[in-house]
């Protein structure tokens, strides 16, 4: 592959190689997988498919942005500090006054400049330490920093060439911009700035995409004093692959351990184990092995606060509804079992979802609801997250939210409830 085609840079917008992506947009930044562009427009951070479909933005008012080599998070910079943040858009973190943020290729640390130094710190604060003179660091796969000093790019304290915006290849190539040209290894390659190169080229990953609907079907249920507001929770997988998922145990344990199993294009499996717990649940007409934490709901205020919080009792993930959206040419279902039924002594479960299926569960099924009882009457937003932790491997994470922004009023010790709008992508209406 020649430099520019395994570049990705800004010139009146994003460029992959001589395809523009992104027809506006600069700072462009691969994740580590090569399926997700991070980038900057108008000054918010936004997320992509490489090539450039599935665009949604993540933070206001953020720029420079730096995947993590997990791809779990991404550094960028806001007011004169550095920050994290998760790929989803939660948990801000501040670390440090700085710009220019780039990871170590081991994941625990952020370098970053200020005040014409280097400096370090792990990834989630603290540790300072100084890593030389210069701006704008970037780390080569085996650990080295390029940094620009005076106007030259230097690599192991060697001057390369005149220039800024250094960025190394997997191979451990360096590329750099000067006079608004990109060069590599001292050839001029193409017009532009802010270069950043694929990461090495691996087998793709046929993962799911748990793209949380928004909650459906409200309705409220209980008396003497007790009341729940019970609603209908979908999460399609509109992703490459299945969520495969495979629970094991030894006997006596009480749970279950999850791997889960992620197809890849060559036709192998790769697996990431402990992304799950299974729990055996008693709870008529249940009673089978379920995933834990795969769906969450919350009541929020308008300023955010959460004030009631619940989640389903588990999860059995089945092809029982073929009903996501979007066309599926022989979507034909693939997990149909009954996730150990009547089998508590069971040392080993499967489950999962297949592309263009649905895991569905109707209003006040094992826990499909919130608790009302002290909420006062206002103006409300119900939020549901799937894969709230971030345990299981999706395509991409920031459509694992959604919310209702509802009106919630009371008359004579009686709720109902009144669904204002929907908001199917974001977790504030």
């Amino acid at each position: 592959m020649n430099g520019l085609a395994a570049l990705l840079f800004a010139l009146a917008g994003i460029h992959a190689g001589a395809q523009r992506v992104l027809p506006v947009g600069y700072a462009p930044a691969w994740s580590p997988d090569a399926q997700r562009i991070a980038y900057v427009t108008r000054g918010d951070l936004w997320i992509a498919d490489a090539d450039g479909t599935h665009s949604a933005r993540l933070l206001a008012r953020a720029d420079q942005p730096a995947w993590s080599p997990n791809g779990r998070r991404i550094a960028f910079t806001r007011g004169g500090f550095v920050w994290t943040v998760r790929v989803d858009g939660l948990d801000e973190r501040r670390l440090a006054r700085g710009a220019h943020p780039a990871w170590s290729p081991d994941g625990e640390r952020i370098a970053f400049d200020r005040d014409d130094q280097v400096v370090t710190v792990r990834w989630y604060g603290g540790d300072t330490r100084l890593a030389g003179s210069g701006e704008d660091p970037a780390y080569a796969p085996d650990g080295r920093l390029a940094v620009v000093q005076d106007g030259s790019v230097v690599a192991d304290g060697a001057v390369v060439d005149e220039g800024t915006s250094p960025a190394w290849s997997p191979s451990g190539r360096l590329a750099y911009v000067r006079d608004n040209t990109i060069f590599v290894d001292g050839r001029a390659v193409h017009r532009g700035s802010q270069p950043a190169w694929r990461p090495a080229k691996r087998a793709v990953e046929l993962l799911p995409d748990f793209d949380q609907r928004p909650p459906s079907d409200l309705q409220i249920a209980g008396g003497a004093g007790h009341w729940l507001l019970g609603f209908t929770s979908l999460v399609d997988n509109v992703g490459l692959g299945p969520g495969e998922l495979v629970g094991m145990r030894k006997p006596g344990r009480p749970r279950m351990n999850g791997t889960q199993r992620v197809r890849l294009s060559n036709g192998k499996v790769r697996t990431y184990d402990d992304v799950a717990q299974f729990r055996y649940t008693n709870s008529p007409p249940h009673h089978h092995w379920h995933l834990m934490r795969f769906d969450s709901f919350e009541l929020r205020d308008l300023d955010g606060r959460t004030l009631v919080r619940d989640r389903k009792s588990g999860f059995c993930l089945a092809d029982h509804w073929g009903i996501a959206p979007g066309r599926w040419p022989g979507r034909r279902p693939h997990f149909l079992g009954d996730c150990e039924q009547y089998h508590p002594e069971a040392t080993r479960v499967v489950m999962g979802t297949t592309p263009g299926y649905t895991d569905r569960y109707p209003a006040f099924f094992h826990g499909q609801n919130v608790d009302i009882t002290g909420v006062r009457a206002g103006t409300y937003d119900l939020l549901h997250r799937v894969n709230a932790a971030m345990q299981l491997h999706e395509l991409r994470y920031d459509n694992d939210a959604a919310s209702v922004r509802i009106r919630l009023t009371w008359r004579k010790g009686y709720p109902s409830v009144r669904v204002l709008r929907r908001c199917p992508a974001t977790a504030t209406c």
